[in-house]
């Protein structure tokens, strides 16, 4: 029987990767991740890229012991459902991006889409954001397991509020992406500080996005200063749910006296 998690304050060095065992992925796992990659146009994962996934799985399945994580946790699930799928926004932020440039990941959580967009965006700088303290701490020590040349680190506070508590990063990302973090219309007010202007928020959504959230996130966008571009609809494998990658360049700061209808 699955053991309940524990939520005592933790030894920092719970964190620490080298505490729990390294575990690897079976050939097949990896072959089939190499086929998926390559279906939608993914540049395939290297040997370097399979050792530091390794590292990563290994880690997380480790503090998820303990830690409430994620519930996806067996190597061909982990590889297509956090892996695969967070590298689904790949090309796009590749083309918007360049060596430095500054990428936030809103509501990071375990580390997805962030941890694996940094393995294969070695040059860029990232920060992933999530408002709960352990989370953070946990994706501090993950971060260093993955070969890069670009800033990167984790920090704890909510978006809206970066603008009090990390001054640094007040409209200042090009980039941000959000993951299975909540409403899109109650995240536009976080990207919206975190963004310079002519930024994209990148949304990563699922199937019931045109139905549940997608006119009130079009009706909010210039609220807040967006204007929506692009929504791309795939699947990660054929057959598999419809999943939405939501583009929407920021333009301007937006309506203030319009906001509050919006704001949670």
């Amino acid at each position: 029987m699955q053991q309940p998690f524990v939520h005592a304050e933790r030894n920092p060095e719970d964190f620490l990767p080298e505490k729990y065992p390294r575990l690897h992925f079976d050939d097949a796992d990896w072959r089939r991740f190499g086929e998926q990659c390559a279906a939608l146009n993914i540049p395939e994962g290297t040997d370097k890229h399979r050792d530091t996934l390794e590292k990563l799985y290994s880690h997380l399945v480790g503090v998820n012991e303990w830690l409430n994580l994620t519930r996806i946790t067996s190597p061909a699930d982990y590889l297509k459902f956090q892996v695969l799928d967070s590298l689904s926004v790949l090309n796009a932020i590749l083309g918007m991006s360049e060596e430095n440039s500054a990428i936030v990941d809103l509501g990071s959580g375990g580390g997805y889409p962030g941890l694996p967009l940094m393995t294969w965006m070695t040059t860029q700088d990232f920060t992933l954001v999530d408002a709960r303290q352990k989370k953070v701490d946990f994706l501090n020590a993950t971060i260093p397991l993955i070969p890069r040349t670009g800033r990167s680190g984790a920090a704890s506070f909510r978006g809206r509020d970066v603008g009090r508590t990390r001054t640094d990063l007040w409209h200042h990302a090009e980039i941000v992406t959000a993951r299975a973090v909540g409403k899109g219309v109650e995240l536009l007010p976080d990207a919206s500080e975190l963004l310079a202007m002519g930024g994209v928020f990148v949304l990563m959504k699922g199937q019931s996005w045109p139905l549940e959230e997608a006119p009130l996130f079009a009706e909010a966008c210039p609220v807040f200063g967006f204007e929506q571009v692009e929504d791309i609809a795939f699947s990660l494998v054929p057959d598999d749910p419809i999943r939405h990658i939501i583009l929407a360049v920021k333009k301007d700061h937006g309506i203030p006296k319009k906001m509050r209808k919006y704001l949670k």
